[in-house]
């Protein structure tokens, strides 16, 4: 039995999957277990935003791995509070508090949990096109009918979707039944949408003038993917809670909830709890990858050479050839195509480069470790011209 078979006899099957098995990542590379090396533009669905294996980040889990693998929140150490200032420092001068789970899902949920008892309100308003998580109360927030489908005992009677970027529909939406706002600020699963700066602001403007929590999902667009720490501050916006997992661990799992000191002060002992959220290896990881990311400044990285992308993206579109359109921010990239972008992605795939799809069926989406750099990206777009 190869490692495909036992995978695919002993682990349930809920993700289409490469038709190979990666057994080394380094930089921007991985390798399959035929020895073969991609270029990874897909990043394990945006997570390694330093690469695969960065060296100081694999020194400092190995690190706390000795010093102390596991405690619980029922103690203090110091991992876990460096790693709450550095996500409080780097999002948004309001924040103040951060209460660390998981993964996004959980954040989600908890974010969500956190403004209904803030408010005493239980509506939700949620995008159409927005991906929150797959666990109950974060699916249910999540505008994905298959998904409802699939499990009809969900909390979507206390969601009312509405189209993304679209104010006034936020506004006609009764706001003293509104807890939250919940919105991805580019919402990635969807091909990559992004609404305008002014959008963003009538939402806060709504949001503080009725007291209802804005939640910015930044699962994907947190640890400097859109060549910002975290998004608000390409529109001047802060949210009122902030969700984020994938990157902020370099590839360590862990979810967050950085939240205003007003909300901050609500939570009291006893609303929100898990065992592993916070742990002192997941600490250290956001500890490393924070630490690498400014000093190897890669969110900078990211900022320069995803224009530069988008540029040269554009400038193909125009040719009318297989580029039909390209959007996004820093290393958060939708490509829409003249054919499938499953096609698309898999032709990508043979030529050595690994890139994600969405639910829009002509789009692939770009999210490369922040490490990548010129020569990367020439190799990308030889694979995309070729």
């Amino acid at each position: 039995m190869n490692l495909r078979e036992k995978e695919d006899r002993f682990v349930m099957r809920t993700f289409a999957k490469f038709p190979f098995a990666l057994v080394r990542g380094e930089g921007v590379r991985v390798w399959d277990d035929s020895g073969r090396s991609y270029l990874d533009f897909y990043g394990g669905h945006a997570v390694a935003v330093l690469g695969h294996s960065h060296p100081r980040w694999a020194d400092a889990i190995a690190r706390q791995a000795r010093t102390i693998g596991f405690y619980s929140g029922a103690s203090y150490f110091p991992e876990r509070g460096e790693a709450a200032r550095l996500l409080v420092e780097r999002s948004y001068p309001s924040m103040a508090q951060v209460f660390f789970c998981n993964s996004g899902t959980e954040a989600n949920e908890t974010a969500l949990k956190i403004a209904r008892k803030a408010t005493g309100r239980s509506l939700v308003v949620a995008m159409e096109g927005g991906f929150h998580g797959r666990t109950i109360g974060s699916m249910s927030v999540t505008a994905n009918r298959k998904h409802h489908e699939k499990f009809p005992e969900n909390l979507t009677a206390f969601t009312r979707f509405v189209p993304f970027g679209d104010l006034p529909a936020v506004r006609a939406v009764d706001p003293a039944r509104v807890a939250a706002v919940i919105l991805e600020p580019a919402q990635s699963m969807a091909g990559v949408r992004i609404a305008p700066a002014e959008y963003f602001r009538g939402l806060r403007e709504h949001c503080s003038a009725h007291d209802i929590a804005l939640i910015f999902d930044e699962v994907q667009t947190g640890a400097g993917r859109t060549g910002r720490w975290f998004f608000g501050g390409h529109a001047g916006v802060e949210p009122d809670l902030v969700t984020c997992a994938k990157g902020i661990g370099g590839g360590f799992p862990i979810g967050a909830v950085i939240a205003s000191g007003a909300l901050s002060a609500q939570v009291k002992e006893g609303d929100q709890g898990n065992t592993f959220g916070g742990g002192p290896m997941a600490c250290a990881a956001v500890c490393a990858t924070f630490a690498i990311l400014e000093e190897e400044k890669l969110v900078e990285n990211a900022a320069r050479l995803g224009a530069q992308a988008l540029d040269r993206l554009g400038r193909l579109a125009a040719r009318g050839g297989l580029v039909r359109e390209a959007r996004g921010l820093g290393y958060l990239i939708g490509i829409d195509c003249r054919e499938s972008g499953k096609d698309v992605a898999a032709r990508l795939r043979e030529r050595g480069v690994l890139v994600g799809t969405a639910d829009t069926p002509q789009t692939i989406r770009l999210l490369p470790p922040l490490a990548a750099g010129e020569a990367d990206w020439e190799e990308f777009f030889q694979a995309l011209e070729g």
